[in-house]
């Protein structure tokens, strides 16, 4: 096999022996393209040469003046490049799997005499990549300390560093301000509070996709810290009650509760939690059904190798507070005074006749023959001696009902029963002194009327005077005894609250 010195002698020599007038030489038929290409890629290079005739191609490495092939054969001993011919007047030259060393200038030669040449440029672009050294990794600091985050990245173009926080929180610059990002290797935060503490991202880009990431976690430890929002909490017995505190400590804290300088274990009624977020931690301790003894202080304490402390929380005893709008239900007492009258009452006197007293009309009439209109035939004017008949039930029925009824309603101005048999005999006089005096008036108007004409009336049965009635003022009566018995009926149920006087006139004559 012919080295690279033979070769180029060997084109030297034809370029000599075969000398050919210039408008019949090769020439280029198109400018060589530069071409970038991603690493690991394929990158492909072509030489376009017209009229070739027995002149050959060659590829070169101009920066190191290195022969890569010439016509189809490959000089170099990198397996990686390979040459193709095709449509006559194309030279292809390939690079499998390029790397970033195979980044330069590449000549593509024609062995006439002057050689001809074009070149065009390999850009062998590489994504970024961090570097785990000198990148930080993650960091401790103690609170109020100053620190420096680093990162360093590689690529092709050089890449650019951004620092961002995980959450998005704003970073603390240099110059005392905050910021979303920071661009730089080098992230300095002065005076580290528990406020930085976190995860923050180093991002290197440079165009060429991907764009990477490191995650760096600052962690600021500090002794713990406690709040409380309620220290004095008031419970009524057998409520249930929880008492709250805020705890902050990194590293994490053990947290627990005391009462009367002993820790409060977990049981039926004393139930202890905590809730973690990051470093802050939320202590409850939830009592249930408060007891008399459960009253006092209590503590919740908060310990870690940095420090310790703890808050008081006082549990008082609360009374319920009855609301009068819904615990009570409100009483009002009314009282009325009633007024007191003072009046004459004049009493209803009620008339009962006595079946033998009533007198018949079925067989009376008059002395002209003519039926009497009177039902009880009792004529003043004349001397014709009634004929007592014994009455029937069917044609005395409602008389009967008149006279039971009347016989059991009494009214009395400010009396509350209804019941005539118990003031029967209180107003029995006043009727028997009313009746004697009407009997004389009518035996001093008609002197001649006969003993025989007069019928027995007494009052309440036992009195003897007799005294006469005629059918008129018997009716108006029944008539004025049934309308008090209607007004009783009606004023009934306000005669225990109210005085109603009632005021009645004279019987008429």
């Amino acid at each position: 096999m012919q080295n690279k010195d033979e070769l180029l002698e060997d084109i030297r020599e034809d370029t000599v022996v075969n000398a050919i007038p210039e408008k019949d030489l090769p020439k280029f038929g198109e400018l060589l393209q530069n071409v970038t290409v991603p690493v690991s890629r394929e990158a492909i290079l072509q030489c376009v040469v017209d009229n070739l005739q027995t002149y050959k191609i060659a590829w070169l490495r101009v920066d190191t003046q290195t022969i890569l092939t010439i016509q189809n054969h490959v000089i170099t001993k990198n397996h990686r490049m390979s040459i193709t011919h095709a449509e006559k007047r194309a030279w292809i030259l390939r690079i499998r799997d390029v790397k970033e060393s195979d980044k330069g200038w590449y000549m593509c030669q024609i062995n006439t005499d002057p050689m001809k040449s074009q070149v065009g440029y390999l850009d062998v672009v590489v994504p970024p990549d961090i570097l785990d050294y000198p990148t930080s990794t993650d960091m401790v600091i103690r609170e109020g300390s100053n620190v420096t985050l680093k990162c360093a990245a590689t690529g092709s173009p050089t890449p650019t560093i951004t620092w961002r926080r995980e959450g998005g929180e704003l970073i603390p610059l240099p110059n005392g301000a905050e910021a979303v990002a920071f661009n730089g290797s080098f992230l300095t935060i002065a005076k580290v509070n528990r406020l930085n503490m976190g995860a923050y991202l180093c991002i290197a880009s440079n165009g060429i996709p991907p764009t990477v990431s490191k995650r760096v976690m600052l962690i600021v430890h500090f002794p713990p810290m406690i709040w409380i929002q309620n220290q004095l909490v008031g419970a009524a017995l057998t409520q249930n009650i929880t008492l709250e505190c805020q705890s902050e400590a990194y590293p994490k804290s053990i947290n627990y509760w005391m009462k009367n300088d002993t820790i409060i274990v977990p049981g039926e009624r004393f139930v202890p939690e905590t809730f973690e977020s990051g470093y802050k931690i939320t202590m409850r301790l939830t009592i249930f059904e408060v007891d008399i003894q459960d009253f006092g202080a209590y503590r919740c304490v908060a310990k870690n190798s940095l420090g310790d402390t703890d808050g008081a929380i006082k549990l008082y005893r609360k009374y319920w507070r009855l609301s009068p709008s819904t615990d009570i239900p409100q009483t009002t007492t009314m009282t009325t005074m009633a007024p007191t009258v003072s009046i004459n009452t004049v009493p209803v006197v009620l008339v009962k006749y006595n079946k033998e007293q009533r007198y018949g009309s079925s067989g009376n009439q008059n002395a002209n023959g003519n039926s009497n209109n009177n039902p009880y035939n009792f004529n003043p004017g004349s001397g014709q001696q009634s004929t007592k008949l014994q009455r029937g039930k069917a044609n005395n029925k409602g008389l009967d009902q008149a006279s039971s009824g009347l016989n059991n309603v009494f009214v009395g101005a400010t009396s509350s029963l209804w019941n005539s048999q118990d003031h029967h005999s209180s107003s029995s006089s006043r009727g028997r002194d009313h009746h004697q005096q009407q009997h004389q008036q009518q035996q001093q108007q008609q002197p001649n009327l006969g003993s025989d004409h007069s019928a027995s009336y007494r009052s309440d049965g036992k009195s003897p005077h007799p005294v006469k009635h005629d059918a008129k003022s018997l009716t108006d009566d029944l008539d004025r005894m049934q309308d008090l018995k209607g007004w009783a009926s009606c004023l009934a149920p306000y005669l225990p609250i109210l005085t109603l006087p009632m005021v009645l006139g004279a019987w008429p004559g």
